[in-house]
């Protein structure tokens, strides 16, 4: 009986636990995916941003010059 129990369920369990060990060693790909796509957003907001703020900057050198003077 355990040798029919071994060859019917062991390699069941050894292709399970294999596919687990794989999955925790690379990970999930969906997450990865997700990780990517949030990354590339994320820089892009930033790029968006740094942009907004040189353009402000430049606007507003006079006034922060100015500042600086007063001091």
């Amino acid at each position: 009986m355990i040798i029919i129990a071994m060859t019917l369920y062991l390699p069941q369990h050894i292709a399970f636990l294999t596919s687990r060990a794989w999955f925790y060693y690379n990970g999930d790909e969906t997450a990865k995916l997700a990780v990517k796509s949030a990354a590339k957003t994320t820089s892009t907001v930033l790029v968006e941003k740094v942009k907004e703020t040189v353009v402000k900057g430049a606007a507003g050198a006079s006034s922060v010059l100015s500042a600086g003077k007063e001091l």
